[in-house]
């Protein structure tokens, strides 16, 4: 997927020194259930692991690329949780993308393929209450509130949007190319 900034792309096995610059980075991290990579190998496994999801599911977290200057920047997606019946969205970058845009830009090429390619009804997400720029997009995506809970061990606020909700988004922010 292209968006006018930014190039979404399956994980491949070898990014996963370019991926450990933000999975490694405890800032980054924060916000995450699971913390930090703690070394190169554990990025593998969780790469090997976005790659099994591709497979079977036909989405995953994808790397996001700096469409201007090639590099790598962060990853989003799509995960089925299977243990709480939904299918999530997320989104991470490194710290010197924050502020620009570039989060919401990735999140909203994957509501769009979630709702016009992939043919989903519902989508998720998950945020630590106090991760306030992840809720503001989520805000401007459209997505709405729908109740505080514990998700994978994490105080978390859950939200989520329905086919319609993205009908109302896909107007107001610009789809992405379908390039991929």
């Amino acid at each position: 997927m292209e968006t006018s900034r930014l190039i979404l792309r399956p994980f491949e096995s070898s990014d996963a020194e370019a991926a450990f610059a933000w999975f490694g980075d405890p800032i980054v991290m924060r916000f995450t259930p699971t913390g930090p990579d703690r070394s190169l190998d554990q990025t593998k496994a969780r790469l090997t692991n976005y790659q099994e999801h591709q497979t079977t599911h036909g989405f995953s977290k994808w790397m996001i690329l700096d469409r201007r200057l090639g590099c790598a920047i962060g990853d989003s997606g799509l995960l089925e949780l299977r243990e709480y019946g939904w299918i999530d969205l997320g989104f991470r970058l490194v710290q010197p993308y924050w502020g620009k845009g570039l989060a919401t830009e990735a999140a909203c090429a994957w509501v769009h393929a979630a709702f016009h390619d992939l043919h989903l009804d519902r989508l998720t997400a998950f945020v630590h209450p106090e991760n306030y720029p992840s809720i503001r997009i989520l805000g401007k995506l459209g997505f709405h509130f729908e109740r505080r809970d514990t998700v994978m061990g994490m105080n978390s606020i859950l939200f989520s949007m329905l086919t319609n909700d993205a009908r109302i988004t896909s107007g107001s922010l610009a789809p992405p190319s379908t390039q991929a």
